[in-house]
Parts: structure tokens; C-alpha cells; sequence
């Protein structure tokens, strides 16, 4: 068993701001870290038979509880600390704090009085600092138990399989896929027309690459394979990245991201053409056309991976597919109003800090994957990705809703105030 990422788990939720360590860099090891312990599981995984799976995943569930049985911690415990740094728990753990009075409280040294603000003494700057120290350690070794949990095989009638080894899966397009869907750089070195042909050059080889592994693998092993292809193009960089990053072009262009890549307007087919380390007509033009590629590269990368990561879910087994969609397949929420209305109120109560929404690499919501859980909630008469642009209060049609409950005294508190 390889356990590198566990034990550097364990490590981090053993620590304690006495020991020299901030709760706020306790928080940033625990996100960093996450995505390679659930890589290290499934890796895992994937050396064990059925029942030798469960005991495995079972016992990392059990050796990050140990280091939790001590906490006896309530998340009301932290609204003093909300409410006097005016902030949300969600910006806390998710946001970028750098800028923010808390950032000082929960990054200093309980020894310094100079770090504290809003009139807390030492004592108080120990209390913030263990405060959320606790709740980090509780929220991310929860992630991983469930994630444990929810990897945890679907028992099947005994059926007497072949005798023979199975072969390693192939993973040679996987990183290919991975590496041309991550590479930023490529766009000072040729153009991203022909840097999106490339990607999907790859394509039906990665496509022929998993058909094969699921035929050379066993059936317990199959769905292990596509989770860990899953969790490795979900940790590209861009993989989450979807039309928002384009809409100043499109806008500019007079464009529809239905036109993606074969776009009508002539001259953004000039600037999405162009070479980077090419002839410019002005030096202002080299920053243009880095900006106006990378952006609609992020694009691509993002589309090219959620449709890799849809075809991978679909060759899952029909059990583990139920499974998971157990929440898609019981009863929903009929919604009676409008779309635009669910949206809004949906995207209000998020940006009041009621509601944790999906995000990207950069830490903005993925209104994509929003939509997708909302529509999995209510029974509501819209497509995804009209919900989306609804659910974005910035967004055309969130600011036209926002106006018209504006207009008539719409008003719901922040979480801080009612808190």
C-alpha cells in the first residue's frame, strides 16, 4: 500500500498553532494536499480485489477519524469571528483572504499583539486561530472519509472469474490528453487554431486507449480505471473553465459560442490565427493576441475536458451509474416560477453566503456545474446552460431579473447579519 499522502494528511491534521503553525497555513496544506491523497486512494484501490478494497478504504476512513475523535467543535462557534471581520465562512476556506483584516488574525503569531485588530487582546488571537484551526481539520478529514465512503465498491452476486493476470491498464493518451489540455505556454510558440487541432487529433486515440483498458480489465477493476482517469483530467489546471472566460470576445465579435471554433467573424479568425512569436503590426499586438488566445485556449481545454470526463462516466457500470445518481432519480422540487426567478433567488442566497456553489481552479463559481446541481434539485422547465447565465447576477439576463425584484422591495439579509 502506498501512503505518502496519507501520512503527509495525517501530519497536517495533527498539527497545532501552539507547535509553531498558523490555522491559515494548516488550511492551505489541507487544500493543496486533498487532490494527491484522493489520487494516492484510487491508485490504491486499484492493487485490491472487492473485499480487500473495502478494508482498505475502511481503514483510511478510520485513520483520519483518529485524528478528529478530539474535536468537539460547532460551526456557530465561529460566527463571532464572522461577524466582527465582516466576512463569511466561504470566502475563509475558498476566497483569497490576502487583503482581508482576518488574513492578519488567522496567519500571525499569538505572541504578537500587533497582529490583532478590532480590539481582540492575545488571548483572543489563540481563540481565532484555534478556532478555525479546529474546523479546517474537521471539514477536510470529513472530505476524505466521504470520499472514501463513496469509493467504496457495490457488492455483486460471486461469479467465478478467469484465473488469468490482468494487464496494467494503458495510460499513454491519458497523459498525452492531460499534458495538451495543460499546456498555457504552447501559445507563444504557434497559434491556438492549430493548438486546438492538436488537442483534438488526440481524441478518438485516448477514446480507442479506454475502450481497450475496460476490455483488458476485470469488472471489479473497470470503474476504479475510470474514476482515476476522471480525477486526472479533473486536476488539470483549466479542466473547469467553461464560456464565461469568452464572452468579452464573443461580445466583441459579435459572436455565439455555438459557432466554437468555426466562428463567421473574419477578423477573430485573424486574431485566434495569428503566431505569438510571429510578425505584429504594433508591440501592443503581441499582449492582444496572448490574451485573446489564452483565453479562448482555457476554453477549449475546459470544453475538451468535461466531454473526456462525460464519456469516461458513461462506460461506468450500470450499478455504480445508479449510485451515483441516486439524487438525480428521486423526487425534485417543482419549480412553479420562472427560470430567471429560480436563478436569481438561487444566485442571491449563494451571494448572501447561504449557499456553497461549485468553483473553478480560480476560485470563481463554476455557473456551469451550479446549474447542473440546481436542475438535479428542482423540476424546473429550462436548460443548464440557460440556468446559468440566471444564476450569474452580473451576468445579462441575472441583472435584468435583479432589477425587476429591485423594483419590488426584494431583501434578504446576509448570512452574517441574521447570524
Amino acid at each position: 500500500m502506498v501512503r505518502e499522502y496519507l501520512d503527509k494528511y495525517c501530519e497536517l491534521l495533527n498539527r497545532q498553532i501552539w507547535e509553531g503553525f498558523s490555522a491559515y497555513s494548516i488550511l492551505v496544506d489541507l487544500k493543496h494536499y486533498l487532490p494527491q491523497l484522493k489520487s494516492e486512494i484510487l491508485l490504491n484501490c486499484l492493487n485490491y480485489e472487492t473485499d480487500k478494497k473495502v478494508e482498505f478504504l475502511n481503514y483510511v476512513a478510520n485513520e483520519i477519524k483518529t485524528y478528529t475523535q478530539k474535536i468537539n467543535f460547532d460551526e456557530k462557534d465561529l460566527n463571532k469571528w464572522l461577524t466582527a471581520y465582516n466576512i463569511t465562512l466561504d470566502k475563509v476556506v475558498n476566497g483569497n483572504i490576502g487583503k482581508e483584516p482576518i488574513y492578519i488574525a488567522l496567519e500571525g503569531n499569538s505572541k504578537k499583539s500587533e497582529a490583532l485588530d478590532n480590539g481582540f487582546d492575545n488571548h483572543d488571537l489563540f481563540m481565532i486561530q484555534n478556532d478555525f484551526m479546529q474546523y479546517f481539520g474537521k471539514l477536510f478529514a470529513t472530505e476524505v472519509i466521504k470520499f472514501c465512503n463513496e469509493n467504496k465498491p457495490i457488492p455483486t452476486p460471486i461469479v467465478k472469474e478467469s484465473t488469468n493476470i490482468n494487464k496494467p491498464f494503458k495510460d499513454e493518451y491519458l497523459k498525452v490528453f492531460c499534458k495538451e489540455i495543460s499546456n498555457e505556454r504552447a501559445i507563444k510558440e504557434t497559434c491556438f487554431s492549430l493548438i486546438y487541432e492538436t488537442i483534438t487529433h488526440y481524441v478518438p486515440y485516448f477514446e480507442n486507449e479506454i475502450l481497450e483498458n475496460l476490455l483488458l480489465l476485470s469488472t471489479d477493476k473497470k470503474d476504479d480505471y475510470l474514476n482515476f482517469a476522471i480525477d486526472t483530467i479533473k486536476k488539470t489546471e483549466f479542466s473547469h473553465y467553461d464560456e464565461k472566460i469568452i464572452e468579452k470576445w464573443l461580445k466583441k465579435y459579435n459572436s455565439t459560442v455555438e459557432e466554437f471554433p468555426n466562428f463567421k467573424n473574419e477578423d477573430l479568425i485573424h486574431w485566434l490565427k495569428r503566431y505569438y512569436n510571429g510578425y505584429a503590426d504594433s508591440p501592443n499586438d503581441y499582449e492582444y493576441i496572448f490574451d485573446i488566445q489564452s483565453d479562448f485556449y482555457y476554453y477549449a481545454a475546459g470544453l475538451e475536458a468535461q466531454k473526456m470526463i462525460s464519456f469516461l462516466e458513461s462506460k461506468k457500470s450500470t450499478a455504480s451509474k445508479n449510485i451515483e445518481n441516486q439524487t438525480e432519480t428521486t423526487d425534485k422540487i417543482k419549480w412553479i416560477g420562472k427560470p430567471s426567478q429560480l436563478g436569481f433567488i438561487i444566485g442571491k442566497l449563494t451571494e448572501l453566503g447561504y449557499i456553497d456553489a461549485p468553483k473553478r481552479i480560480n476560485r470563481d463559481i463554476n455557473y456551469t456545474q451550479f446549474a447542473k446541481q440546481v436542475k438535479n434539485t428542482f423540476d424546473v422547465d429550462t436548460t443548464e446552460s440557460t440556468l446559468s447565465k440566471y444564476l450569474n447576477l452580473e451576468s445579462e439576463k441575472g441583472q435584468e431579473t435583479d432589477r425587476k425584484f429591485n423594483e419590488n422591495g426584494f431583501n434578504i439579509p446576509s448570512i452574517i447579519e441574521v447570524s
